[in-house]
């Protein structure tokens, strides 16, 4: 193999394989030679491209082009730019004879001829001026493209996301990221800090330069909000910028607070002494004020207070226990109302009791849940419609059809899976409330994992009691052995296999035994291939989720995923799927299971929705079965790239969905991320059967530890203020 770097043009002859990031195909050369590429390029057949990379030899496909980028071939003969006016699907009117006229005429002239006399070009094509007009606009966008390719290959930006820019800021994308490259930033979703600045300090962009000191800042602002907190403290925000931007100078410290105090002076970024001088970003400390000063208002008393309640709860709660009749009655009592407590507690009856009272009242009595699938479980143990939240707001992608102008329209809304919420949707959700006329009952498990979003609403508003609360404790006589096994790792106790048998499944394994990651995968794809469907009788598909702390390394959700689908779809279908090169995404298969990891408001599919590929084509088109919803993705879209393998998933990725069979890895080289919350919430999302498996420390270090997930939010100084005054 020579890495040396060259280029080749023609025209694409077939496309193997054709997707906003990879394609591969064949391309006939000017000379006719035919050779097979592939690489990080989108492709059309018929397409005249220039390709630039490096010849490789594969060690299964043999000698081939490794593309790393792509432009439109312009620089045509009479012949190509003839085939290019007929065949591009983007040139209207231009049919084989008058392509062939305008080639024969104006030949390697075309380009300034389209440019400064369309008129001309339209006279020799016979042709309206209008669809010259368009043409020129076509060929001047992929002369556009062509040059910013050349400049942003270094950056390693797709085909689409140079379309993107492109479209944005037409000829001048390459001096703007010249002056400025920090602009991919804001423009290219996924670009983070570190990656655009390690190509531009490559193109020599100087380390004081002020753009590149605000999107430091700004980035490790950002990186607080991804890791959960609502704010960073003011101090330890210098010093993440100053071990981020490495400026190498003495007094670099104070180079970046002059820049920090610019942006919190012009409203970019926020600060205030609250405990600690705190910095954080607007909307965010908008938001958590404005939730503060709604929730201290709880206390008042509920629109449909009621003098008859110990007669309403007699009537329809009779089984409910002391704590669950408080729940109850705190929900129509007061404006805004808690219920919080563990697996087995007892909730679902009790919303099942607000439920039923609220209907014999004739009041209007609303469900909803953070994501689909909670939503759904919501509305089968209930026996009541739930939605969820976003659809409840009237959300389509972009704006929202409930606020406070037009509220939600019911009596009583409850919301479960309150830890899930974060900031920004618990904000939305209460704007478009009319307290007045609706009361808020808001059920959870503050045990569990927090939101992946900002903010910690459940256990902010349990440590500080700042409205109505009821901590249920008791575990419920119905519970049963598994909930009561899960339940058990809150006190620090894993417990071994359960005697009690259902037929042929009992609902807790522990499968300690395995200290090498490699066992516990070998017996992971043991379980697959010769237990859980010929023993225990599951699905391997529909009813089995693993579930693990990680996406990195052997036992993460990548490499086991990579090797659930080779087990599965050649155990299911008979289908022998090829080796996955390092550092490439898999592929998609008929009958795989995937997850969706950002919501599509144009597709209908939500964050955390999972489905099973009906269909994959061979240019990578694919339709999805999400919940009985067959969806289309086109070989084009790049909503392929929000698509994962689901087989294995990570835990919080899957807070508010129940799995009839859950396998939780707890392995010691996962140490680092144990706690006791994180082993509950995976447990939690059993509901027939769950399956620890790993080494002995790894699952008793992993209940052991204790870890109090602490965020730094707005509402924890606001709420607990508000309770002391």
């Amino acid at each position: 193999m020579t890495l040396e770097r060259t280029s080749i043009r023609g025209v694409v002859e077939t496309v193997f394989y054709s997707g906003p990031t990879f394609s591969a195909g064949r391309l006939r050369t000017a000379d006719g030679a035919v050779v097979k590429f592939a690489g990080k390029v989108f492709v059309r057949a018929s397409d005249p491209v220039r390709l630039e990379g490096h010849w490789v030899d594969h060690p299964k496909y043999g000698r081939q082009f490794d593309a790393e980028f792509m432009g439109h071939d312009l620089e045509m003969n009479p012949d190509g730019l003839a085939n290019f006016l007929a065949n591009h699907p983007d040139v209207k009117g231009i049919g084989p004879a008058k392509a062939r006229s305008i080639a024969d005429h104006f030949g390697l002239g075309f380009d300034a001829a389209i440019r400064t006399r369309p008129d001309t070009v339209a006279a020799v094509a016979k042709a309206p001026i209008e669809n010259i007009l368009d043409l020129q606009k076509i060929w001047i966008a992929n002369s556009d493209f062509n040059t910013a390719m050349a400049y942003l290959a270094a950056f390693g930006l797709t085909h689409h996301q140079v379309t993107t820019l492109v479209g944005k800021f037409g000829s001048q994308v390459v001096s703007i990221l010249e002056r400025d490259p920090y602009v991919l930033m804001r423009e290219i979703s996924g670009f983070g800090f570190k990656r655009v600045d390690k190509i531009a300090r490559k193109m020599g962009t100087p380390k004081d330069l002020p753009s590149r000191i605000r999107a430091g800042l700004h980035c490790c602002v950002l990186a607080a909000l991804d890791d959960g907190d609502c704010w960073i403290e003011y101090e330890d925000l210098l010093d993440r910028a100053n071990t981020l931007l490495v400026m190498d100078t003495l007094d670099s410290r104070e180079v970046i607070e002059g820049h920090l105090d610019a942006l919190v002076a012009e409203g970019v970024l926020f600060s205030q002494p609250f405990e600690r001088l705190v910095v954080a970003d607007p909307e965010i400390h908008r938001m958590e004020t404005e939730l503060a000063a709604i929730l201290t208002t709880a206390c008042q008393r509920g629109p449909h207070a009621v003098a008859e309640m110990d007669q309403l709860l007699d009537a329809e709660g009779g089984e409910l226990n002391p704590e669950q009749r408080d729940a109850v009655r705190n929900a129509l009592a007061f404006s805004i109302s808690l219920m919080t407590g563990g697996a087995g507690s007892g909730k679902t009856y009790a919303v099942s009791t607000i439920t039923s009272i609220g209907e014999r009242l004739e009041l209007k009595v609303v469900l909803a849940a953070p994501t689909g699938k909670a939503a759904k479980r919501l509305e089968e143990v209930v026996g009541h419609e739930a939605s969820t939240i976003h659809r409840l707001l009237g959300f389509n992608g972009h704006t929202y059809s409930s606020d406070a102008l037009n509220p939600i329209e019911t009596d009583i809304l409850v919301v479960d899976e309150v830890s899930m919420v974060d900031v920004p949707l618990a904000w939305r959700l209460f704007q478009a409330l009319d307290l007045k006329r609706t009361a808020v009952v808001l059920v959870g498990d503050h045990n569990q994992l927090p939101p992946v979003g900002p903010g910690n609403l459940l256990r902010d508003l349990v440590r500080s009691r700042a409205i109505p609360t009821t901590l249920l404790t008791k575990i419920i006589r119905q519970a049963g052995v598994l909930k009561e096994n899960s339940t058990a790792i809150l006190s620090g106790e894993v417990r071994p296999t359960s005697e009690e048998q259902n037929a042929t499944r009992r609902p807790w394994y522990v499968i300690d035994r395995f200290t090498d990651r490699d066992d516990v995968r070998r017996m992971l794809l043991l379980l697959f291939d010769e237990v859980l469907r010929e023993r225990l009788t599951y699905d391997l598909i529909r009813d089995v989720q693993v579930l693990t702390p990680t996406h990195k390394g052997p036992l993460g959700t990548v490499e086991l995923n990579i090797e659930l689908q080779r087990l599965l779809q050649k155990k299911l279908f008979g289908f022998d799927v090829p080796d996955v090169e390092p550092g490439r995404r898999p592929r998609f298969y008929t009958g795989d299971k995937v997850i969706q990891t950002k919501n599509d408001y144009e597709l209908g599919v939500m964050n955390g929705a999972m489905g099973v590929v009906l269909g994959a084509e061979t240019d990578g088109g694919l339709t999805i079965n999400f919940d009985g919803m067959p969806v289309e993705i086109g070989k084009d879209s790049d909503a392929v790239g929000n698509l994962q393998l689901a087989y294995a998933t990570s835990i919080h990725k899957v807070q508010g969905s129940e799995f009839p069979c859950a396998i939780v890895i707890a392995h010691k080289s996962h140490s680092f991320m144990h706690h006791r919350n994180l082993l509950y919430t995976a447990v939690t999302r059993a509901k027939e059967s769950v399956i620890i498996l790993g080494d002995r420390w790894g699952i008793d270090n992993c209940a052991a530890k204790r870890q109090v997930d602490r965020r730094n939010t707005f509402l924890s100084f606001l709420l607990n203020q508000d309770t002391r005054s």
